[in-house]
């Protein structure tokens, strides 16, 4: 239970500073004015997005067995 514990809280930590980091991002985004174009601000917030949902899911796959034990 302690694995799965620890497994838990690492991923609440890595989907709570995923979601300050898309926070974070379109702050900056949205306060650059008119130095970007609507397209490159998508660009950078899809990437941003992309960027952090792959490592929540690199995480996930790389523990899948804690994962489904979570849940069971």
């Amino acid at each position: 239970m302690n694995s799965v514990g620890n497994f838990a809280i690492v991923l609440g930590i890595l989907c709570l500073v995923s979601i300050v980091v898309l926070a974070i991002t379109a702050i900056s985004v949205s306060k650059s004015g008119g130095k970007l174009t609507s397209f490159e601000k998508k660009i950078l917030f899809a990437v941003a997005f992309l960027l952090c949902s792959g490592i929540i899911l690199l995480y996930i796959f790389s523990n899948l067995s804690l994962f489904f034990a979570l849940f069971s």
